[in-house]
């Protein structure tokens, strides 16, 4: 029979400080084939993994290492670490908070239940938790930094450069102080310093996917994709009748309008030209806000494919964003060539437009802000396909849909924009 002594789970210890996880991996895994109930060995593993980012494979390895021991804190600490990094925050704070049970006096685990609080979006506690933390001991780099990231978030005029500043005094080359800096600058709306610090990470250390992410969200919220904080709707949302009857009359108006428009076509009845002044209608009373909601998306792809951020993004997802830019290019060719062009030239850009869009159809769940603006393209191009489709069939003059344009415009800025 084999026996374990404390030499051999040091070895995978070292090689986790020593930055080198794949190494503490493969000896982890060569000690368990002599120890595979070694509850310590386990969680060792599991760190090993989360550190490779390999969260699903860590999660049984924890698992199983509080199985074997119950009173084992550190396994406690590599599972909520696990179930952190895999999104599900209720186990993790629970499992931290057996951790602190079994060992109060360890500032890692303080930092990882303010790490849980602060997803939670409870800034106050992890700030709490942070203070901890630093009590135990005050030059922790991760503690130093959770507490800049909780006051950034809580705003109220602290001074939350001062603990990044420290942090960076205390170990330069860590680079999740840089990821951090970034996010909390990105909070504050200050995109060139955010963008900074994300790519200063990123030189630091070029396998850090929060410093890929960072990178992607401040073009996003450079480019006004970024949802903003949500503001208390007025009574007329609130009350779903009364926003009804104020954007009711808009809507009507505008359709008579349209109506009245086709002047240039004999005996004209709304129930014989319902379908074109329906499909034109809808075109043109949605067509600001995806305009306005294109030249948002060919701005973010400009900002990911400038050269200073071109190597965050791996080359098939840059191909698939100049692909995108083409086909929102191609999408204002489509406009264009609805109003004076020939029908031919028109039904070519609206095919061009459609291919290019179905060609860049898989960056929509690969970069954020993107999936709503190309479905509203897409409705955009079939309705434009609809309404060459009736010009063609209804002799419907550029005139009447140059007006219809300039009235949906109209109607959208007045009414449509307090709905959103």
């Amino acid at each position: 029979m084999h026996s374990m002594n404390t030499l051999q789970p040091r070895r995978i210890q070292v090689l986790l400080r020593q930055l080198r996880p794949d190494l503490a991996e493969g000896e982890a895994r060569r000690q368990l084939a002599w120890f595979p109930e070694s509850s310590q060995l386990l969680a060792l593993l599991g760190l090993s993994l989360i550190r490779q980012n390999k969260t699903a494979e860590s999660r049984p390895a924890a698992e199983r290492a509080v199985a074997l021991d119950a009173q084992n804190d550190f396994a406690f600490y590599v599972f909520s670490l696990a179930c952190l990094q895999s999104g599900q925050l209720q186990p993790a704070a629970l499992h931290i908070a057996t951790a602190l049970q079994l060992q109060p006096t360890v500032p890692d685990y303080h930092f990882i239940q303010g790490s849980v609080s602060f997803a939670e979006g409870y800034a106050e506690a992890a700030l709490t938790a942070a203070d901890q933390g630093l009590r135990l001991h005050p030059q922790h780099v991760q503690c130093l930094n959770l507490r800049a990231r909780a006051l950034s978030r809580l705003g109220g005029g602290a001074d939350w450069h001062h603990e990044y500043q420290q942090a960076l005094r205390e170990a330069p080359m860590f680079a999740p102080t840089h990821v951090n800096l970034g996010f909390s600058y990105l909070e504050h709306t200050q995109f060139e310093q955010a963008e900074t610090h994300f790519l200063q990470a990123l030189a630091l250390d070029p396998t850090s996917h929060e410093a890929r992410a960072g990178v992607v969200s401040t073009a996003v919220s450079r480019a006004g994709l970024a949802p903003p904080p949500k503001a208390p709707k007025p009574w007329f949302v609130e009350d779903k009748r009364a926003g009804f009857f104020l954007i009711a009359p808009f809507v009507l108006m505008f359709l008579v309008v349209f109506y009245v428009a086709l002047e240039d076509v004999e005996a004209a009845t709304l129930r014989q030209y319902a379908l074109p002044v329906l499909a034109g209608a809808v075109l043109f009373f949605l067509s600001p806000a995806l305009l306005i909601a294109s030249f948002k998306t060919l701005h973010l792809s400009w900002q990911l494919l400038r050269p200073a951020t071109r190597h965050v993004l791996p080359t098939p997802i840059r191909q698939q964003l100049a692909a995108e830019a083409g086909a929102i290019v191609a999408f204002y060719l489509t406009l264009a060539a609805l109003l004076p062009a020939s029908p031919v030239v028109a039904w070519v850009c609206i095919a061009l437009s459609l291919a290019a869009t179905a060609l860049s159809w898989q960056t929509l769940s690969t970069v954020r802000g993107r999936r709503a603006a190309y479905l509203y393209g897409a409705a955009l191009l079939l309705l434009a396909a609809l309404l060459e489709a009736f010009q063609l069939e209804y002799s419907l003059g550029s005139r009447a849909l140059m007006l219809c344009f300039s009235l949906g415009m109209w109607v959208y800025l007045l009414a449509f924009s307090y709905l959103e």
